[in-house]
């Protein structure tokens, strides 16, 4: 072949591969690369609202305003967690300061101060029967358990105790009477002196030596259960301003 045709056939061969055929993987990545790559002819925050003014995804990292960075994304939280994950604004908190705790006898009401006299003189003796006196100071009978009791209060408490003669019930009254107790609900149908006071106390509250007074009611097994619901559980009792005994209850 002269050296003529050699150069005409590698024309012809060239503008073969010149005609329009099936794009190659080649030209796929070249078409691919060229729609991906950006324009810096033009500003990107002109061409796409959600980008910053130096190309950063303002949808993603946020915006400045007053030199603060803002999220634009309510499920993501500033530290990159979701919305359901991301630990709850301080302001959203109940951060109720715990109740006043009280001590001083002198200061209860007359009348709340009768019954719990009434109350712990009972309980002292011994006698489970003696309870009756403090029970019939009420109009109605106090309410002894959760669910009411029975029609009589005394076999109430005596089956609330581990024991057939009520010792048990009664020394618990004894400690629940000897320790602070709150005053909840002031100036509301609800208006309640409480003994213990742990039952309107956060445990979480408590200090070591409150603890400690606190296991003078209940065991260690009893406090994990508490601890793991977040409230005391155990007897409470409550006298209304008026003297009214309401409750000797236990549980939730």
């Amino acid at each position: 072949m002269g050296p003529h045709r050699h150069i005409l056939s590698c024309l012809a061969l060239t503008a073969l591969l010149a005609l329009p055929t099936a794009p190659s993987q080649a030209s796929q990545v070249t078409i691919e690369r060229i729609i991906v790559q950006p324009d810096h002819s033009t500003s990107s925050a002109d061409t796409n609202p959600m980008l910053g003014p130096n190309g950063e995804d303002a949808g993603r990292s946020g915006i400045t305003l007053d030199g603060e960075q803002k999220s634009l994304s309510p499920d993501i939280a500033p530290d990159g967690q979701s919305g359901d994950d991301a630990p709850m604004a301080a302001e959203t908190i109940d951060m109720a300061p715990p109740p006043v705790i009280l001590r001083d006898l002198d200061a209860l009401p007359a009348p709340v101060r009768r019954m719990y006299e009434a109350l712990t003189k009972a309980a002292a003796s011994g006698e489970l029967e003696a309870m009756r006196l403090p029970m019939e100071m009420n109009e109605v009978p106090p309410v002894i358990g959760l669910d009411g009791g029975t029609s009589d209060p005394i076999e109430a408490l005596r089956a609330m105790s581990g024991d057939p003669q009520g010792s048990e019930i009664l020394a618990i009254i004894s400690e629940l009477l000897e320790a602070g107790f709150v005053h909840v609900d002031e100036d509301t149908p609800q208006d309640m002196y409480v003994w213990p006071y742990f039952a309107h106390y956060p445990l979480a509250a408590l200090t070591k030596p409150q603890r400690v007074a606190l296991f003078r009611l209940i065991t260690a097994g009893d406090f994990e259960d508490m601890d793991a619901i977040g409230h005391y559980t155990f007897f409470r009792l409550g006298i209304a301003p008026d003297g009214t005994w309401h409750y000797l209850i236990a549980g939730e």
